[in-house]
């Protein structure tokens, strides 16, 4: 995750948006590491834990994973990590 908050402070105000998809159960221990990481984007939760509807939607069996979408929401990269990940948000931005 330190990648991910790192490209979000660096990528948001030139249009970076992020969802989180919380496959916890325990919604006061998501809230505390929300909280405790500094992650203020929006998170779908809903308590099911691996059961989550949107993770069986997209196939996610291992976390963490990432979807970066372009501007016309189709995925433009995938379980994108580190450098990787900032390179490719770069190219997206780049695209206005």
């Amino acid at each position: 995750m330190p990648n991910v908050i790192k490209a979000y402070e660096k990528f948001h105000d030139q249009g970076l948006e992020i969802i989180g998809v919380s496959l916890d159960q325990d919604r006061a221990a998501l809230d505390a590491f929300l909280k405790e990481h500094k992650m203020t984007w929006p998170q779908y939760f809903d308590g099911k834990g691996w059961g989550n509807e949107v993770s069986g939607k997209y196939g996610i069996q291992g976390i963490p994973a990432t979807f970066l979408l372009n501007r016309e929401g189709k995925i433009a990269g995938k379980d994108l990590r580190g450098e990787e990940l900032s390179a490719a948000i770069e190219k997206e931005i780049a695209k206005k």
